[in-house]
């Protein structure tokens, strides 16, 4: 398995806000929980993405979701064959989209990638894939997400004009103060590592962590949320 989907507020299947009856008698009190198979699926599975199909109409809370459970379908593929180096080109790949989730688990990550051979091959996949889960725990916070628009910015700035330079900040900017989606700015810095052949930015996760087709233009307009 690499994620689930759940239907909200059920009984069975819901995650939360779920009516627990503290009695068997008419008008009993109730608390907020999971469901019987929710609460068993979050506690078998704790490193695996997990929505409801209420919450996932949400545009950010979709992509969020759509991101870990790729990347963790993707790692779960390389860990089965247990090859130091698919996991040295999976880390690479994922640097930039890891970076806007959490910099401080993607300094752990490197640390643990860099051990190889000092631990088992089996350990360093193991502390891998807990330090993985960690990093992906909340969603990216608009400032990370800016602060990789502008690093990758760098990797081709200087071969820029200065009217186009001005237009990508500018663009940025427009995304800072929630004017523009985050896919706007995204957009442009991708095309321009095409432009350029920027190898090191086509082949990141960040510019395109799941398939494009699962990205509803009807509803892109919540992506302005922050």
């Amino acid at each position: 398995m690499d994620g689930f989907i759940l239907k909200g507020k059920s009984p069975s299947c819901g995650i939360k806000e779920v009516k627990i009856y503290k009695g068997m008698q008419k008008g009993s009190a109730s608390v907020k929980g999971k469901g019987l198979f929710g609460e068993l699926v979050m506690a078998n599975f704790p490193g695996l993405p997990v929505e409801d199909d209420g919450r996932i109409k949400n545009y950010n809370i979709r992509q969020h979701f759509l991101t870990k459970l790729y990347i963790m379908k993707n790692f779960r593929v390389i860990k089965e064959s247990m090859l130091i180096e698919y996991l040295v080109e999976f880390h690479s790949t994922n640097k930039l989209l890891l970076m806007s989730y959490n910099q401080k688990q993607l300094k752990i990550l490197g640390s643990i990638v860099g051990r190889n051979g000092e631990l088992s091959v089996r350990k360093v996949f193991e502390e891998y894939e807990e330090n993985l889960t960690l990093a992906l725990n909340k969603l990216p916070r608009y400032t990370s997400n800016i602060n990789v628009l502008t690093k990758s910015m760098g990797y081709f700035s200087d071969k820029l004009t200065k009217r186009e330079k001005e237009f990508i900040l500018d663009t940025i900017e427009q995304y800072r103060e929630s004017k523009v989606p985050f896919s706007v700015p995204l957009y442009i810095i991708k095309s321009n590592a095409i432009r350029f052949e920027e190898k090191n930015l086509i082949n990141q996760t960040f510019f395109n962590p799941y398939p494009l087709e699962f990205d509803n233009v009807t509803d892109s307009g919540k992506g302005l949320d922050k």
